[in-house]
């Protein structure tokens, strides 16, 4: 599985609501985080 970096707020977060959500859910939320922050060229 790839390593994946996020900010320490949202490490909170994620850890906070682990059992309440799913896997499928947190790489979507990581997939639209990515498309929101990715540098324009």
């Amino acid at each position: 599985m790839p390593e994946i970096t996020v900010s320490e707020g949202l490490y909170r977060q994620l850890s906070a609501a682990e059992n309440q959500v799913d896997e499928d859910t947190l790489w979507k939320m990581l997939h639209q985080f990515k498309r929101q922050h990715a540098a324009s060229e």
